[in-house]
């Protein structure tokens, strides 16, 4: 009788950190914190004017609502936070802010590069019913530095209907924010096989290789934080034909005895095989397929001096990403991954089109590079249809966030039970937010005398320490020495937008994702009251994590 061996393998206890909650004091955040010190405070001066007993009486009864309000922690979130979340819900539907509806006057406002208001005529990417027109390239001055030209302002809902759209030398698409200050670009990835079809060692291999691109882009200075997604959608069967027809000029030609070129592939190996294909293809009009993409957002603020060496402004800034695209798009294939392109104006606000209304993804699909005009990339209706759906032209999404990764040590492509959660329309988007490595220490060693300090006032009033609270100190240990043993130190936030057209599909395809996410060890959290944000962050390629 045989028995088969464990392979060793150096990611072996490898573990992910339970949900943080080290808090100010007893794991209690700050707002926490002050909301019982008023109380304490209040109970104080009851009984002071009261006097005893009754006066203590109401003491003790006001410092019970004051704790059963300030203490208690639902879904990762004190009540007090909870109730921050939907005041500021509820102003916004008193406001009408909730709501957008699409506005056509012609008019787009921009912004200088000293941050004035300025009128732009109209959007400088227009697209006709034909092919997009557009010039060759953004052009240079005679010293060689970029003219940006007039941005073109995208029509999305709230804060993010400030992002200016400029077209960098290549035809990439440049998202400037004139209020965070801060730009994105966003990359098509595609990859080179399968993780789960490579063995073990290969998987440790592509596991090893991609710590190490994380960790070059994480040192990159000015990347503020790397949205990576992958979105499960429906193209048309023409979309499908057209990469075919591509795959096809790409196979290699030879020449024939008779001085004829044929290709070694398509019609030339077999014709009627080919026919037959090209017929099955166009008879399918929906094609479940994974689009991958990811945008790098970068700061600004950090890369002022590089900006100003660029030559300042937008156009020192665009000169400055360009440089950082490449740094990046050169780092990445090590990992089994490459970046295919650099979406333009165009086919960033196609992308864009198709998450606020899913129906338009065939369509759009079938205009292939041609894409969508920045200014009709926003949706004609958006809002939050509850405290836990968005709905926009006639979609409903719900986002859910990774509350806790797994307790115990996960196995390589655990994720993958999140991608391939169904044939339905998902988008899974893992966020990459670089850390300092001193301020990391130093949150690191604040955090573990915080415990300390907690400890102490545990062994003063006889309470016990529980298993839960030993892990958050042995995270906080394993933590120091991976950053100590050089690790870059990274934040990873994972949401998951799912998207259906009725809430009855919605609810089906949202108990399949859950289904999938405790196959994984994972614990799913919906983003109540924060439905908009989290559709943002979840399904659209901007970088945005408000959540």
């Amino acid at each position: 009788m045989s028995s088969t061996q464990p392979v060793e393998s150096e990611w072996d206890g490898a573990k992910y950190g339970r949900e943080e909650s080290t808090g100010v004091i007893f794991g209690m955040e700050a707002d926490q914190v002050i909301f019982i010190a008023v109380g304490v405070v209040l109970g104080v001066l009851v009984v002071m004017i009261n006097g005893f007993p009754w006066g203590l009486a109401a003491a003790i009864g006001l410092l019970i609502v004051f704790g059963g309000i300030g203490i208690p922690r639902i879904k990762g979130n004190s009540l007090i936070g909870w109730a921050r979340i939907f005041f500021r819900s509820k102003s916004r539907q008193r406001s009408g802010n909730d709501q957008f509806v699409q506005k056509d006057d012609g008019v787009e406002i921009g912004f200088t590069d000293d941050g004035e208001v300025e009128i732009v005529e109209g959007p400088e990417f227009e697209i006709m019913d034909g092919s997009v027109r557009r010039g060759d390239d953004t052009p240079r001055d005679g010293k060689n530095r970029i003219r940006p030209g007039k941005p073109v302002r995208m029509s999305l809902p709230g804060e993010f209907g400030e992002l200016l759209v400029y077209q960098l030398p290549g035809g990439g698409a440049f998202i400037y924010d004139p209020v965070l200050k801060v730009a994105t670009m966003v990359a098509e990835v595609m990859t080179e096989k399968a993780f789960q079809l490579n063995s073990f060692e290969e998987k440790e291999d592509r596991l090893r290789e991609w710590v190490s691109v994380q960790s070059t882009i994480a040192r990159i200075p000015g990347v503020d934080i790397v949205q990576l997604s992958d979105q499960t959608t429906m193209i048309s069967g023409a979309s499908i034909r057209h990469w075919y027809e591509e795959q096809i000029l790409k196979a290699p030609a030879v020449t024939t005895a008779d001085g004829e070129t044929v290709r070694q592939a398509g019609p030339d190996v077999d014709p009627f095989m080919h026919q037959s294909l090209v017929e099955t293809i166009m008879s399918v009009e929906n094609q479940p397929v994974h689009d991958m993409w990811m945008a790098v957002v970068l700061s600004k603020e950090k890369l002022n001096e590089r900006i100003v060496a660029a030559g300042g402004g937008v156009a020192g800034f665009m000169e400055t990403a360009l440089s950082m695209m490449g740094t990046i798009e050169n780092a990445i294939p090590t990992s089994g991954a490459y970046v295919t392109k650099w979406h333009s104006p165009h086919t960033l606000a196609a992308r864009t089109r198709t998450a606020f209304d899913p129906d338009s993804a065939i369509q759009v699909s079938e205009r292939g590079e041609d894409g969508v005009a920045v200014r009709q990339a926003g949706p004609m209706y958006a809002a939050p249809r509850d405290i836990k759906t968005y709905e926009s032209d006639g979609a409903l999404h719900r986002t859910y966030k990774i509350a806790e990764w797994p307790h115990s040590q996960a196995r390589l492509g655990f994720l993958d039970k999140l991608v391939f959660a169904g044939d339905f329309r998902h988008t899974v988007s893992l966020y990459i937010k670089p850390r300092d490595t001193a301020k990391a220490l130093k949150a690191n060693e604040r955090d573990r005398a915080t415990w300390s300090s907690n400890d102490k006032i545990r062994d003063k009033i006889g309470k016990q320490q529980t298993a839960r609270k030993e892990r958050q100190i042995q995270d906080l240990v394993q933590e120091e020495d991976e950053v100590t043993a050089g690790h870059a130190p990274l934040k990873l936030i994972c949401v998951i937008t799912v998207t259906a057209e009725t809430d009855r599909e919605l609810n089906a395809n949202c108990a399949d994702l859950e289904t999938r996410a405790a196959e994984a060890n994972l614990d799913l959290r919906v983003l109540y009251g924060q439905a908009e944000e989290g559709f943002i962050a979840g399904a659209l390629p901007f970088g945005k994590l408000e959540v």
